[in-house]
């Protein structure tokens, strides 16, 4: 069990993508602004909830008016490899997605991809619009 500031804990909950009626089956006592939750329980926000189907279309809308409002410049391979190792290695990549922007990490340069498109960065800054 943890206990703690109820503030912090729903700062966690909104961070994470969840509402505090999710997790209310996790916590064990309120107190004002002190908080005991048992942090074992399946309702405990583990991990990040990746984004909604919905949300995922708003993302991929934004980041293609963006990219075609550049003129679509795309990576090198070297580029999108050096992109891909960094997703690889990040704790947000599940089943293949990001679960900040809900992105698909792949390699193929043709694909329709974050990855691929030279202007576009990571949701979380871990890398950048490609430079020349």
């Amino acid at each position: 069990m943890i206990t703690g500031r109820r503030s912090a804990f729903l700062a966690r909950c909104r961070e994470r993508g969840y509402t505090i009626d999710e997790v209310r089956g996790c916590i064990i006592s309120e107190d004002g602004e002190s908080i005991t939750v048992d942090e074992m329980s399946q309702f405990y926000p583990r991990t990040a909830r990746p984004p909604s189907m919905l949300q995922k279309a708003r993302n991929f809308a934004s980041s293609a008016v963006q990219h075609a409002a550049a003129g679509m410049p795309m990576c090198s391979d070297d580029e999108i490899a050096r992109r891909y190792s960094i997703c690889q290695g990040c704790e947000h990549l599940r089943d293949g997605a990001c679960t900040k922007c809900g992105c698909p990490v792949v390699r193929k340069k043709a694909y329709l991809s974050k990855l691929s498109w030279a202007d576009q960065s990571c949701p979380i800054g871990k890398w950048g619009p490609a430079s020349g």
